[in-house]
């Protein structure tokens, strides 16, 4: 008797219990007033009319039924999904919520929509600085898999089309629509920051904490989206080794030590990585808008910034993540070539001097050299002309193809 109860307690633990885990992030954030000097640079170069453009960067109310597209980096048997009032300035009250299997475009898969509750009701309010999670609802789901996730609002979202993703807005309450009727194509960040799944093989969690090289290309439902979606695919696919979800938060224009373009990474270090269950490994790749907005510039101006000031930045993101025991990878900057407007020669050799800290300092857990990735060796401060997106300061689908690819997935065992 005594050994059969031995052996019952045995297998029981042998059988560990499912856990949550985030299989989707996206960083909420909120942008100061665009400088006139960034709206004529935009305007230019996105060859959109000024006054237009100055719409776009305004925050404006939106009314009706929001759409995302959404792809989740794990597999589980129920999902629950975060929605943020993080960054608002009144109380969001939504009257319905909704997610189903991604169909084509904007459209839900035929009879996969699931209405979400909060607490067992249909709507919810979010507080000011907070975020709501929903009840669990049963819908499995493998990684990679592409979800579709709407939000009737019961009073209108502040949006702002700067750094954001593409979305679809429609009038009235249509959670529960297969197809939205008369949707309208938006850009913002989204309303979802966080789908968690319920995983019977909890991976571990990478967090790519960065600005818009991190955020990636989110405007159309079938774009790459950045480096991040590529390494969690190679990931995904390769045989042997741990398992991993790995979270995107980056947001465009994003600094290490100020705000503006989103809370700077310092102040949203705990929000958007280190508060996630699982977290094994952050992977920094961030600084060059602090380089660039440095002094005057067309984003404006602000205080003049050292080298030394950044890289004091990066060692307490580093002491942070060590006290949670977390790796922390640290990427060099891409390349920044001189442009009048935002690389002066200053700025350049600051950008030089932090990623030769970066290689040389061995104070992160290890470094990711993006900027050998993706620089022209024939010319070493731009990118290779396939790996360029035409501003000389993102990388094209393809520089974001190289990136993911030059990762070392030894790093992750």
């Amino acid at each position: 008797m005594a050994s059969a109860m031995v052996l019952a307690i045995s297998s029981g633990a042998a059988q560990a219990k499912p856990v949550w885990r985030e299989a989707f992030e996206s960083s909420p954030a909120t942008y100061e007033a665009a400088s006139e000097s960034f709206v004529k640079f935009a305007a230019e170069h996105w060859h959109l009319p000024a006054d237009k453009l100055r719409l776009e960067l305004t925050p404006l109310p939106v009314s009706g039924t929001v759409r995302y597209r959404i792809t989740v980096q794990a597999a589980g048997s129920k999902l629950r999904i975060r929605l943020s009032n993080e960054e608002g300035t009144a109380p969001l009250r939504l009257s319905a919520a909704s997610i189903g299997v991604a169909g084509d475009a904007f459209a839900a898969r035929l009879g996969s929509l699931h209405a979400l509750t909060f607490g067992g009701a249909a709507g919810v309010t979010i507080p000011v600085g907070a975020p709501v999670l929903s009840d669990p609802v049963d819908l499995a789901v493998k990684q990679g898999a592409e979800l579709m996730v709407s939000a009737a609002l019961a009073s209108p979202m502040m949006n702002e089309g700067r750094g954001g993703a593409g979305f679809v807005v429609a009038p009235g309450n249509q959670a529960m629509r297969t197809a939205l009727d008369q949707a309208a194509p938006m850009r913002g960040r989204p309303l979802v920051t966080g789908v968690s799944v319920l995983s019977e093989a909890p991976p571990h969690v990478i967090v790519a904490l960065g600005d818009s090289i991190t955020d990636g290309n989110k405007d159309r439902p079938d774009a790459l989206h950045g480096w991040p979606e590529v390494l969690a695919r190679r990931l995904a696919a390769r045989k042997g080794g741990g398992r991993y979800t790995v979270l995107n938060a980056g947001i465009a224009g994003n600094r290490v030590l100020s705000p503006g373009w989103g809370a700077a990474s310092m102040a949203r270090l705990d929000r958007d990585a280190l508060r996630i269950d699982g977290l094994k490994h952050l992977i920094l790749l961030e600084g060059i808008n602090d380089i660039n907005f440095s002094g005057h510039s067309l984003f404006g101006d602000y205080p003049d910034i050292t080298a030394e000031e950044l890289i004091a930045g990066y060692r307490q993101i580093i002491a942070r993540a060590h006290a949670r025991s977390v790796k922390i990878y640290l990427g060099t900057l891409t390349p920044n070539p001189f442009d009048p407007l935002t690389s002066t020669p200053a700025k350049m050799a600051m950008r030089d001097a932090v990623n030769h800290w970066i290689r040389t300092s061995h104070e992160p857990d290890a470094v990711i050299d993006f900027e050998a990735m993706v620089r022209d060796p024939a010319k070493p401060t731009q990118f290779k002309p396939e790996f360029d997106s035409g501003d000389h300061l993102h990388p094209s689908d393809k520089g974001h193809q190289a990136m993911g690819h030059g990762i070392d997935l030894s790093l992750f065992p």
